[in-house]
């Protein structure tokens, strides 16, 4: 079973945290129970989600850059904006681009244009690897939500939306 992110089994009662807001004020308790859950639930479909890939052999890093490569084929990627577009260290996709070829699912390429820089693309049998994993890939995912009706799944993509908009726009700041 694959690690999780969120460790926190144990998911407190909305009627604890609202009683803990006497004491730190700073608490909304329905902001924190639902940051907590959201946390539980993302970090649950995120293990079952490497559980499926580490079963074909490849880690979330491995298949973050292959997807990337599959769904812009007509646009020609360096290691950089790999990195950046995979949210990894520029080394940390060295690494990573490394194992991928050497297994023959991807290729660098050199730019015509300047031969210092690389192009990554991937190979057939990165293509042929992919189609065969996807379909499982996706069912799983099909699976993972379909306690939820189409209505909520798009409410829940708006939602979601307007979250990641408010934590970009609120960096972690220092105590």
């Amino acid at each position: 079973m694959a690690k999780q992110m969120y460790t926190l089994r144990d998911i407190p009662k909305y009627e604890t945290i609202r009683a803990h807001a006497t004491r730190y004020p700073e608490i909304d308790p329905a902001s924190s129970a639902a940051c907590v859950l959201l946390l539980r639930v993302a970090s649950d479909i995120l293990a079952a989600i490497e559980d499926y890939l580490h079963a074909h052999k490849f880690s979330q890093g491995r298949w973050t850059v292959m997807m990337i490569l599959y769904r812009t084929p007509d646009e020609p990627l360096n290691p950089c904006n790999l990195a950046e577009r995979s949210g990894v260290t520029r080394a940390t996709m060295t690494g990573l681009l490394d194992g991928l070829e050497r297994e023959g699912l991807v290729a660098r390429d050199p730019v015509p244009a300047d031969r210092r820089m690389l192009q990554v693309r991937l190979t057939d049998k990165g293509r042929t690897d992919l189609g065969t994993i996807m379909p499982g890939y996706f069912k799983l995912i099909r699976q993972l939500m379909e306690g939820l009706p189409q209505p909520e799944k798009e409410g829940l993509i708006e939602l979601l939306t307007k979250l990641g908009a408010t934590a970009l726009a609120h960096p972690p700041s220092p105590c």
